[in-house]
């Protein structure tokens, strides 16, 4: 219950800093194949100083397969206070992209929310991906953060394939069919302070990979131990595979 609170709460919150987005104007897919298909559509120079942004808007795919496709771009990119459904392969597509931050997102009703390929130095943060077939999958890249996402309702919630040194924090997999899976060789991966609630299976994971940040884990919903010095981590380890969490939080992060 609290938790869907806080669930309710931050969605007005996004609608709030998207500007409202009934006073947004609603429009098809983006397809970014180029530094040239940004020019006229981003604001913003494409510099580390003035990167291109792209704000403001909702995005109906249309069952086309992407609501935003970027492919082949290094330039640094911010995507902001946008709302992305209705896509029949992906929500957000990233193919070969470097240097892009996606914050305060919306994504929703697509087969995928959040679909990277081939990628490195991605951030993604404050953005939520609900009720989608899977939410957010990285294949095959690397150094891709994710910070304050909430997943909810997917059938796997974060999916990691030959994914490396990349980090989960501060988030919330809620209520999906398998929260987190780290599969491929997906290795040297960070996962910590985040809540796993109400998910069939909470996490699966290859091997070596960190589900603690050295000092604090994660919440698993379910999980129970004793605390007998009272510091909120857990005294014995929640284990995912091969890996575990050395210090599982008593409480919600």
């Amino acid at each position: 219950m609290v938790m869907s609170m806080r669930w309710r709460i931050a969605l007005v919150l996004l609608a709030w800093a998207t500007g409202g987005l009934a006073e947004v104007v609603t429009r098809g897919p983006i397809l970014i194949h180029s530094v040239e298909d940004l020019l006229g559509l981003a604001s913003g120079l494409g510099t580390i100083a003035s990167p291109f942004v792209i704000e403001g808007l909702r995005v109906d795919a249309e069952g086309e397969p992407f609501g935003i496709l970027i492919s082949n771009t290094s330039v640094p990119l911010i995507l902001r206070n946008l709302e992305i459904y209705g896509a029949s392969v992906a929500a957000i597509r990233l193919q070969n992209v470097q240097n892009l931050v996606m914050e305060n997102v919306l994504v929703r009703g697509s087969l995928t929310g959040i679909l990277v390929g081939g990628s490195k130095n991605i951030v993604v943060k404050e953005t939520r991906v609900e009720n989608c077939a899977d939410g957010i999958r990285l294949m095959f890249s690397a150094e891709i953060t994710l910070h304050k996402v909430g997943v909810r309702k997917t059938g796997v919630g974060i999916w990691l394939q030959g994914t490396r040194a990349s980090t989960i924090t501060a988030s919330v997999i809620e209520l999906n069919g398998l929260g987190l899976l780290l599969e491929l060789e997906s290795t040297g991966n960070i996962v910590s302070k985040n809540a796993f609630l109400g998910n069939h299976v909470h996490a699966q994971s290859c091997g070596k990979n960190q589900f603690d940040d050295g000092q604090n884990g994660n919440f698993w919903e379910g999980f129970s131990a004793t605390d007998k010095d009272g510091d909120g981590i857990f005294d014995e380890a929640y284990l995912i595979g091969p890996d575990a969490d050395r210090f599982p939080l008593c409480s919600l992060p």
